[in-house]
């Protein structure tokens, strides 16, 4: 089945769309790469789909279809290119442009991929934890009065 005819049949009803009131729709499946409900974004319409999804340790994980895939043989038709947390985000969008322009596999996407990787690799670098900011120590003139008047308040005593 060609893949024009498959987007005439999913485009209207799919289980993975997500419509808004007024704005444009979206799509959850695998392998779109802006999560746009489009036939060039669409995961399930084309033949040549890439993936480019984020791992629970922080890594980049791009995964495409090969050519000369089986329809029987799922997991062998699928290669992976997986990219370690401490991958820099230069690299990661080198290897997404590579492995989608310049293997000459899906060149439209080039743009698509490069920004997903972009912000994946943008997020696993976000810390738990961000660093603390510490107020400025005050100097000269501001540094004697906020002192004189801690003093102040710590002379008076209050009985009951």
């Amino acid at each position: 089945m060609s893949a024009d005819l498959q987007w005439l049949l999913i485009r209207k009803w799919n289980s993975f769309q997500v419509k808004g009131g007024n704005g444009p729709s979206f799509s959850k499946e695998k392998g779109n790469l802006l999560n746009k409900h489009s036939h060039k974004y669409s995961g399930l319409a084309n033949t040549k789909v890439i993936n480019i999804y984020g791992t629970p340790e922080g890594g980049i994980t791009v995964t495409k279809v090969k050519a000369d895939a089986k329809p029987n043989q799922v997991a062998s038709a699928r290669s992976h290119v997986s990219l370690r947390k401490s991958t820099g985000p230069r690299r990661a969008n080198k290897i997404a442009a590579a492995e989608t322009a310049g293997k000459g596999y899906r060149a439209d996407l080039r743009k698509a991929a490069v920004a997903r990787a972009s912000a994946l690799s943008r997020a696993a670098t976000r810390s738990v934890n961000p660093p603390k900011s510490f107020p400025t120590k005050q100097r000269g003139k501001k540094a004697q009065q906020a002192t004189s008047a801690s003093k102040k308040e710590d002379d008076v005593i209050e009985l009951d």
